[in-house]
């Protein structure tokens, strides 16, 4: 594919799927870049293939898969930037078989979903509520009486039937069902018990109605896992900056969860194994070069949001280094420029996590200060040196409009803006997979997956240039 071979930098994020009709495992591989598409750059997404993994999934063998997909679609290795996969040993061995060390970017989304997931769980009391939930939701979607006179009951207080609310049932592999379970669940709370209170006593499927302070729990627990969602879908994105979310949202994160005040024990508990999980697992996302040298280059945080100051003089002394191999490459000098017109910083008004960070922009005594000026590029300090942009601004078309005048220090932003923060892009293909693949179709050879994975992920931007 031509515009694969017309980038300067590439970056992957790859996953292991599972057909689930026909136990066949698949190697998904998604190269990240950007492009101009109707004269506007924006962050593209194409997901190279699906490759049949017929051997046992070792690093060695997924490292040569890799080189295979790059072979094949002509990609220069000195071109990618990083890789971001899940943290299985073999995956993680690939990446270093691949590219070498420190090429990796652990996937936050997946680190979230760990650390909530692992905190519930350990919670025996609150697995048995969400149990007990779940079997007043069960109840609720197999008895059609009791659900038609939830309707109704919505319908007479004056909604409209497109309006009416539903209960939500929780899955066991992922959290943020359960939660999406239990927040439903609070909103029709009165309604339900209203319901369940004029059943039989006798019935053995009437299940028992939820506490008060039972109810004062799962508020509790809403509350605290509500910045982990929005997390969650903040970092899961496929067409926009993640890299320089990663330290953003963890701050945020901390600050969010630390303002909430449990009304009971067990909320209390949950939160404080919550905040102790973030910092054994996010927080280190700071020494990450990948992650804090695009979170400095990205002009909506630069060094707001790191807690280390040694982690911000690593990144600057990162993008330092590559400033001037580029310059030295060109046989330029670091140029002196005028100033670089940032806009000044507008506050977020949504309800969020990120209102803590309107917070931030006016405590400039925690920002860490930058090295002396000898030791910086001139267009790197004078950049670090303006405002920072609003949180809805685009820092790719920042930088591509910056070009004309600092063309270098464009293109190292750019290289570390096109990494991902999470692998849900490959993520996504798996599911997909699963949905294109039915049961009448588990006969399609591999080659014919692989073939279907890259026609669904092209744009149509690419099909009719």
């Amino acid at each position: 594919m031509k515009f694969l071979t017309e980038q300067n930098f590439l970056c992957f994020t790859s996953d292991i799927l599972t057909l689930t009709n026909s136990t066949r495992s698949f190697l998904v591989l998604t190269v990240h870049f950007i492009d101009n598409v109707k004269g506007s750059p924006i962050l593209q997404n194409v997901s190279l293939c699906a490759q049949r993994l017929t051997q046992a999934h070792s690093g060695q063998y997924i490292k040569e898969c890799w080189e295979e997909i790059c072979e094949e679609f002509h990609i220069d290795k000195n071109k990618i930037v990083a890789i971001t996969t899940d943290g299985g040993a073999n995956i993680v061995a690939a990446v270093r078989l691949f590219l070498g060390n420190d090429r990796r970017i652990s996937c936050m989304a997946h680190c979230l979903n760990l650390i909530v997931d692992g905190v519930l769980k350990e919670n025996h009391a609150f697995s048995a509520l969400c149990d007990h939930v779940k079997s007043i939701v069960t109840y609720f979607k197999q008895c059609v009486n009791a659900m038609d006179q939830l309707r109704s009951k919505q319908e007479v207080s004056g909604m409209q039937e497109g309006e009416v609310l539903t209960l939500t049932q929780a899955i066991t592999t992922r959290w943020n069902s359960c939660f999406d379970m239990l927040k439903r669940f609070i909103t029709l709370s009165v309604l339900v018990a209203k319901i369940l209170a004029t059943k039989s006593p006798t019935s053995r499927n009437t299940p028992d109605i939820v506490a008060t302070s039972q109810l004062n729990i799962i508020r509790d627990i809403v509350a605290i896992l509500g910045p982990f969602k929005e997390a969650t879908e903040e970092i899961s994105g496929a067409n926009y900056v993640t890299s320089s979310l990663a330290i953003p949202v963890t701050n945020l994160i901390r600050q969010a969860v630390k303002t909430i005040s449990p009304s009971t024990s067990l909320g209390l508990i949950v939160k404080e194994a919550l905040l102790k999980k973030v910092q054994e697992r996010l927080v280190p996302l700071q020494e990450n070069s990948y992650v804090s040298a695009a979170t400095i280059l990205d002009p909506r945080f630069k060094k707001i949001h790191f807690n280390s100051p040694i982690a911000v003089s690593h990144a600057i002394a990162k993008i330092s280094n590559d400033i001037r191999s580029e310059h030295r490459r060109r046989g330029q000098l670091s140029p002196d420029l005028r100033t670089i017109q940032i806009g000044k910083a507008q506050e977020k008004t949504d309800s969020s996590i990120w209102s803590g960070h309107d917070k931030l922009l006016s405590q400039s005594t925690i920002v860490p200060e930058v090295p002396s000026s000898g030791s910086v590029p001139n267009e790197l300090k004078q950049y670090l040196d303006q405002p920072l942009l609003e949180t809805k601004a685009d820092p790719i078309k920042f930088w591509t409009n910056c070009q004309h005048f600092t063309q270098v220090l464009s293109e190292v932003a750019l290289k570390y803006l096109i990494c991902q923060a999470s692998l849900v892009p490959s993520e996504r293909v798996a599911s997909a997979v699963n949905i294109t693949v039915p049961n009448n179709r588990s006969r399609l050879t591999g080659e014919h997956v692989k073939q279907r994975v890259l026609l669904m992920s092209i744009s149509d931007e690419y099909w009719f240039d």
